[in-house]
């Protein structure tokens, strides 16, 4: 399927306000390692998720993305599958997953899974077969490439100068069975998948009806830009000038101009997006009910631009990128108004299937009250509860977890050093859930778990938040369901106001008559916004001290105070 066509297949209804189940839809992401461990093995588990699925219920969440859980040798934890239509025996078992997903659906909760189309496992059957001979029948379903030259001591050397994502080093790795590199974008026991191969592609799509059928409601696709390279395999610029000579020893020292983000990559989701559109996953009136949202960073280029390319080239209908404009833009009132004002405002060309799918946090990402102070990460609740679309809440980002000091002997994560990821890895993010102050907080009955805990687990858990009417949880849990009760926040126009306060956000949700506003003080000082428009009630305040919610009286200005943020009612 060319771009071009894969554009013309999105030609959407006019109709708007379908009411699917991912409009306005509030995701739990879980990291399965680190939830619940249910059999004292100090990893968590399937079995230990589904245990806490009334905590989700409680929390007013109606989906949760699961990161990976397959069979998997965990070079880089679940990112490097051995077989895609399993569980791995660390978490569970099929039938585990099978009751997971009937307890869940049993409660409204939707359940989306993680797929990992670009790379597998060396110990991938797949890539057994494909290693095995260069006349194996599998044999280009990965990305295999003759020695460019050979030293004289015999060291055959890289076909180009591509890096490794998670450690800066090659991304080319020598096999003596075939005497050829293969390629791995990320760990060296993940290689690429040849997704040039039609015989690849229709692998992965019937991996995704094998969990449809199952009774997944949706996928977060990993890494989708790695999915297209350059098919002349041309090196990768350097950044700087400066740079010549000698082997690169940090990812960043490179564009990543040809080893990612070719255009192909669109035509290559719709063929995935077209499983979702298939009779077998549409509802009973005919309309599509699965939906994938995909991960790609931007690099090098206008984040607003990738971010339309994926609507234009894939489905909005069942697909959409993550906005992650809440992971790397620099939190300031006027950088936001510009971002979220161009961002709506190409959406609304999108068609009104077009989905926003914000993400503030994730399992690669410094947790969100490690990046801002604890009066910031509150109001970035709001925030993120107010938006359009979907918004993605990591787990433990409801209760304010932060990153935890992971000393020298119990680091785990591969990407430690010289990686896109930075030198620290993404371990201080990954600890186990604490859930109370008893042993390792809840999480496990195990001596010792596979992360260590946070110092301050015994104060900072559910069970004590749980009490405290003015905690992060308490915040969560009424933003959530504010969300949920407010058809204005799941089905809402959006528009950024215009503010001459300076440091102030403000932007407005109207649907079938009426409006709300959310106002975010960016500043650490008290502030006073003027509005063209009337603000009646204030429904929630991020900050415990404010008084916004016991006595604000109807008015075109507020008090916020530092870093606060509220939601209103308007006229």
């Amino acid at each position: 399927m060319s771009i071009t066509s894969a554009q013309k297949k999105n030609k959407l209804p006019a109709d708007s306000h379908l009411r699917r189940w991912v409009d306005g839809a509030v995701v739990y992401q879980v990291y399965p390692r680190s939830f619940q461990d249910s059999n004292g093995d100090g990893v968590g588990d399937i079995p230990g998720i589904i245990s806490r699925l009334d905590y989700l219920k409680d929390l007013g969440v109606n989906a949760v993305w699961l990161s990976p859980f397959y069979p998997s040798p965990m070079a880089d934890f679940g990112y490097d599958i051995a077989d895609y239509r399993d569980v791995d025996p660390q978490f569970g078992t099929l039938d585990d997953f099978k009751k997971l997903l009937h307890e869940a659906h049993a409660r409204s909760i939707h359940v989306m899974v993680d797929l990992v189309p670009n790379h597998t496992s060396d110990e991938h059957e797949w890539f057994a077969q494909s290693r095995s001979s260069r006349d194996n029948p599998k044999s280009d379903w990965y990305i295999w490439k003759n020695a460019k030259s050979t030293l004289p001591d015999g060291t055959p050397q890289p076909p180009n100068n591509w890096l490794d994502v998670l450690t800066g080093a090659s991304a080319w790795q020598w096999d003596e069975t075939r005497r050829q590199f293969y390629l791995h974008s990320f760990h060296a026991k993940q290689p690429d998948l040849n997704w040039q191969n039609p015989a690849v592609r229709a692998a992965i799509c019937d991996v995704m009806r094998f969990w449809l059928d199952l009774g997944v409601d949706g996928f977060r696709v990993d890494a989708v830009y790695w999915m297209a390279k350059n098919p002349d395999f041309t090196d990768d610029p350097p950044v700087h000038p400066v740079y010549a000579k000698g082997p690169a020893t940090n990812y960043h020292t490179l564009r990543h101009d040809n080893s990612m983000g070719w255009p192909e990559v669109y035509a290559y989701l719709s063929e995935m997006a077209d499983v979702l559109k298939e009779p077998a996953y549409r509802t009973a009136d005919g309309e599509t009910d699965r939906f994938m949202v995909t991960e790609a960073y931007p690099e090098g280029k206008s984040s607003l631009d990738a971010y339309m390319a994926f609507y234009q080239g894939v489905d909005p209908a069942v697909a959409a990128p993550f906005n992650f404009d809440g992971l790397v833009l620099p939190w300031q009132a006027r950088t936001w108004r510009i971002s979220l004002a161009s961002f709506h405002a190409a959406m609304a060309t999108c068609g009104p299937r077009a989905m926003a799918c914000y993400a503030f946090g994730n399992h690669d990402q410094h947790r969100l009250a490690s990046r801002w102070p604890e009066v910031a990460a509150r109001g970035i609740a709001v925030m993120q509860c107010t938006l359009p679309g979907m918004t993605f809440v990591y787990y433990g980002e409801e209760i304010g977890m932060h990153n935890v000091t992971i000393p020298a002997d119990r680091v785990q994560d591969p990407a430690t050093t010289g990686g896109a990821t930075g030198g620290g890895g993404r371990d201080p993010e990954r600890t186990p859930m604490q859930w109370s102050d008893e042993l390792n907080a809840g999480f496990s009955t195990a001596g010792r778990t596979w992360l260590p805990l946070a110092d301050d687990y015994r104060t900072n858990n559910v069970a004590a938040q749980t009490k405290n009417p003015h905690s992060f949880l308490t915040l969560y849990k009424k933003l959530i369901q504010l969300r949920h009760d407010c058809d204005v926040l799941r089905y809402g126009d959006f528009a950024v106001l215009p503010m001459v306060t300076p440091h102030v956000l403000g932007y407005v949700r109207s649907f079938e008559g009426k409006r709300r506003v959310t106002l975010i003080n960016f500043s650490p000082e008290p502030v006073v916004p003027e509005l063209d428009l009337e603000l009646r009630t204030c429904l929630v305040s991020s900050d415990p001290r404010s008084k916004l919610t016991e006595s604000f009286v109807s008015s075109t200005s507020v008090e916020l105070l530092p870093y606060e943020a509220a939601f209103f009612e308007a006229a």
